[in-house]
Parts: C-alpha cells; structure tokens; sequence
C-alpha cells in the first residue's frame, strides 16, 4: 500500500474514533454512573496523564523503523482499555480505564504526524491530501454516531470506539512501500530536551500554543452558549460540521495553492483568522457571522496546524522530528490547551460570549514572536 494511501486510511481510521470520543464520551461516562463531578474529575485528569503519555513514548521513538511498530503496540493496548470498559464500571474501574486510555490512545497521533512529516521529505507526500481524511472522518463520527446514541442508546458510543480501533490495528498489520526511510548516516533521532534546546523551538511552542489554545472556549462551550442564544442542537451541529468541511478544504488546497509558503506565513495567516474569529464571536451571535466565523476554523486551525507540519517538516533536520511531534502534541495541542479549556470553565459564567474576545487578545502576541524568522536558515536569507 502506497504511504499516502495508509496515511489516508489511517488519519480516517483514528478520526472517526476520536469524533466520537471527544464530544461524546461525556455522555457515555454519564450513563456509566458517574455524576457531573466525577466526569469532570476523569476529563482533567485524562488531559493531564495524555501529555505525560505523549512525551513519554514519543520520547522513546528515536527510529524510522519504530514508528509502525509502536502504533501499532499503542493501538493494540488502546482498543483492550475501551474494550474493558465494557465489564469495569465502577468508580475505580472508570477512573482506572479512564488513565490508562489516555495514556496510549492520544500518542497514537503524533506518530503518525511523525511518520507523515518523514513522507513528506522522503517522496513529497502531499499532507494536506491525506489528513483530510481524517477531518472528514470526524463529521462522519459527529453525525453517525450521534443518531446511533439518540436511537440505539450510548452503548453505541463505546461500540463505535472498539470498531475503530480494530480497523486500526487491522491497517497496521500493512507494511506501507517504501517504509519510512532511516536518516542517513544510521544517526539517532534527538532527545526531546536536545529538540527542545534548539534555535526557535521554544518560540514556535509559545506560538502554537496560543493559536490552538485560543480555541480551548470554543470547543468547550461554543456549543453550551450558541443553544442559550436560541439555537437548536441541529443548527448548532450543522455550524460544527461547517468549520471542519473549512478545514478540510485548505488542507485540499495545501499541495497546490500553499506549498511554497513558510510556516512563518502560514502561521501569521493562522493568526489573523483566529484574531477576527474570536473577535466575531465575542461580538454578535446572529447566524450570517457565525457561518462566517465558523468559514475561518480554515485559517485559525487549519492553517496554524499546516504551519506547525511545516516547520518540524521542513525547517527541522530529521533528527529532531520526532521530539518536535511530541512537544508540539504534549504541548500546544494538549496541555495549554487543557489548562485554557478549564480556565474557560471558570470564567464563562460570568463573562459568557464575551470569553472569545479573551481568546482573541490570547492570540496577539503571536504577532510579535512571529516579527522574525523561526529557524536560523530563513534568517541568514
């Protein structure tokens, strides 16, 4: 199977479980037995033991021919967790399972981001193309197995999990020709510290870190606030399925409109989008704008997130690709983003809609990091 292929199959595979374990697990705790508290307890505490889990494996990933491998370890590992959901419903077992699955489940993307950004050096993958697979994937979750809960009960919610995961073990059994390729010389990837200590890195964190941070209210409670506004759970589910069909159409237009630009561009635009989004939201919630705020999910994640593959994929030397998947996972996309969704929590019930524009001043220092060139090979040009 060619590389684009299995990447394509696997962003799909892995998507459509996280669409439904992302906005329905909740309910599926729910239905458990767990009250309000306890899943919010199981929540935080999963973002939590996700980052240590990411940096912990990704850490230990220091080889081309490790990646398939571990993937396919972690999938293995993942899918009996979910599966013993199903008889260990306490208290302990949900809280035991609940860590165990946020241990390995998670890292299972930043390998394959890893294994993608080895592609796309190795026979110019083209990532935009793949990785839209898996966006769609995820409406297909949201609206799937959204009508299987409302009409089959939240077991369905756990089925669906075990499914995907079997599917995804069954893909990694496949062999994709030509293998990732080693780096030359037979020279070890670095430690994630030695990434860490690199020209830019830490700036590129801080900047990513804001930019998908400032979404942690949106994905929250965008949901929560658009329904005390009047809108029904369909329109509500239509403008969410409206900011990932965004996404998924820049990730299209990557290889053929984006491909000569930096990261330092595409991350500047991610900025701009994600600074009129936040501020439209704050300010109106009339449905026009909103259709329209949800057109710029494109910019504010899609093209922050093609900026983030760009960087560690082309202005990083191969060794450190993998520690920089890992920060950039643990980090940007997991624990600030954390953080700012449980500071979200607090501040909604006073501030309410007007939370976004707290989004968006989060977002304007990014201007100022971005005032010059990330690596030092843009800025000896």
């Amino acid at each position: 199977m060619t590389p684009a292929r299995w990447l394509a199959l696997f962003f799909a595979l892995y998507y459509f479980g996280y669409g439904t374990f992302l906005p329905y697990w909740a309910l599926w705790l729910g239905d458990a037995g767990a009250g309000a508290g306890l899943v919010g307890l199981l929540l935080g505490l999963g973002m939590a033991v996700r980052c240590a889990g990411i940096l912990g494996i990704m850490g230990r990933v220091r080889s081309a021919r490790h990646l398939l491998p571990v993937m396919q370890g972690l999938s293995v590992l993942s899918l009996l967790a979910f599966m013993a959901f199903y008889g260990w419903q306490s208290t302990v077992g949900l809280l035991v399972l609940t860590l165990a699955v946020n241990l390995v489940y998670p890292a299972l993307i930043p390998l394959s981001e890893a294994m993608a950004s080895r592609y796309i050096v190795q026979i110019r993958l083209d990532y935009g193309k793949a990785r839209l697979w898996g966006s769609a994937a995820f409406i297909a979750a949201n609206l799937a197995v959204g009508m299987l809960n409302e009409y089959g009960g939240s077991q369905w919610i756990l089925h669906s999990m075990v499914m995907s995961l079997a599917l995804l073990i069954l893909l990694t059994l496949l062999q994709p020709r030509p293998a990732p390729a080693e780096q030359p010389a037979g020279r070890g990837g670095d430690s994630i510290m030695r990434v860490l200590q690199r020209p830019g890195v830490g700036r590129f964190l801080l900047i990513t870190a804001l930019l998908q941070g400032s979404h942690a209210f949106y994905y929250g409670f965008s949901a929560l606030y658009w329904q005390q506004q009047g809108y029904s759970t369909t329109v509500i589910g239509y403008l969410w399925g409206l900011g990932v069909l965004a996404e998924i159409m820049i990730f299209a237009l990557d290889r053929k409109w984006l491909a000569q630009l930096t990261a330092r561009v595409l991350l500047a635009a991610g900025l701009l989008c994600a600074l009129c989004r936040w501020l439209m939201l704050g300010a109106t919630t009339e449905l026009i704008w909103l259709v329209l705020a949800q057109l710029l999910h494109a910019g504010s994640f899609g093209l922050s997130h093609l900026g983030a593959v760009r960087f560690i994929s082309r202005e990083l030397d191969e060794a450190a690709v993998f520690g920089a998947q890992a920060l950039y996972a643990s980090i940007a996309l997991g624990m600030v983003s954390g953080i700012l969704l449980m500071l979200s929590g607090q501040l909604y019930p006073g501030l309410g809609g007007h939370t976004f524009w707290l989004m968006a001043a989060l977002v304007l220092p990014v201007a100022w990091l971005l005032a010059r060139p990330l690596s030092e090979e843009q800025q000896a040009r």
